[in-house]
């Protein structure tokens, strides 16, 4: 899959004011603009944070593996 370089991509959420944050698995830097709904790992049953395109099915495993809500389908 192609994927621009990441000084393109913060230029874009920096330019629409939207964040730019590390994801918490791989660590690499990502924009609100490539995050999916259902992307992130939960951290309690109310927090979670967001992971980045290529981590999101890491999270799904991970979220199953604790037990936490982003194993069950949202409502």
């Amino acid at each position: 899959m192609f994927y621009k370089p990441r000084v393109l991509h913060r230029a874009y959420a920096w330019a629409r004011g939207r964040f730019w944050i590390p994801c918490p698995i791989c660590k690499r830097g990502f924009g609100e603009h490539e995050w999916h709904e259902g992307h992130e790992l939960w951290l309690t049953d109310r927090d979670s944070v967001a992971v980045c395109p290529h981590c999101g099915e890491r999270a799904t495993e991970m979220n199953r593996e604790s037990g936490l809500p982003g194993d069950k389908p949202s409502h």
